[in-house]
């Protein structure tokens, strides 16, 4: 099986107790997806100590990510039960489809006798090759409508030009599109028409990316209404 890469990293090094029956090697990997994969794999080796180890339950805390335990029973269902000495690994398999970027995603362990669960965590480093930077313009409602700027930046090995882009509330937020180095840099400049009501919008890109999930990016505009904070001495009364 390819796990793409995937580079274990702990950070205290072995966890090691006089109370743990379950020592892991990490409980943090990090994971360097490629631009075009769409599911990596990382793992959790550990071995069981002092009289053994029963699992209750591994759970993934996002629907991303998928844990599983090995080896598997002869009947291909789960270890639970441990026993000392004896050697597995806790895999989890991380969907990369709705994230770019630096992602931390959790599996939480239960141990039979233990309080507190285990935590282990996959960091998965998603190249962003169509970058929006920032993906959101906002403005206060009332305030002055002056312009905006997001930059796209293309963040791979070869260029990805922009083909066409629309927004959706151009009446309200009126964009120019401009092209800094073709298949590498480009600007949206925003200038709202009237910021005394709040709006919402959207500005959609279509680039002649291979990859599929940076065919198209999305930049977003608002205003909304300023949120007024309270005095430190009166939010505590």
């Amino acid at each position: 099986m390819n796990y793409f890469n995937a580079t274990a990293l702990s950070l205290f090094g072995t966890i090691m107790s006089l109370s743990a029956k379950m020592v892991f090697e990490t409980k943090l990997v990090v994971i360097e997806a490629n631009p075009d994969e769409i599911f990596v794999t990382g793992e959790f080796p550990f071995e069981v100590t002092g009289d053994g180890e029963t699992i209750i339950s591994y759970d993934a805390l996002c629907s991303c990510l998928a844990g599983r335990v090995e080896p598997l029973l002869p009947d291909r269902s789960a270890k639970l039960n441990w026993k000392a000495g004896e050697k597995g690994v806790i895999k989890a398999r991380f969907d990369t489809s709705r994230f770019l970027g630096t992602v931390d995603k959790a599996i939480e362990l239960k141990l039979e006798g233990e309080k507190d669960p285990i935590h282990l965590i996959v960091r998965v480093n998603v190249p962003e090759l169509v970058q929006l930077k920032p993906s959101t313009l906002k403005w206060d409602k009332g305030s002055e409508a002056k312009e905006k700027v997001i930059k796209v930046k293309i963040n791979h090995t070869e260029p990805i030009k922009i083909l066409s882009h629309a927004g959706n509330n151009e009446k309200s937020y009126p964009y120019e599109l401009k092209t800094i180095k073709e298949g590498w840099e480009y600007e949206i400049r925003v200038k709202p028409t009237d910021t005394s009501q709040s709006g919402i919008g959207m500005i959609s890109l279509r680039t002649d990316s291979k990859i599929g999930k940076f065919k198209r990016a999305t930049a977003y505009v608002t205003t909304k209404p300023k949120l007024k904070m309270k005095p430190l001495t009166e939010a505590r009364e």
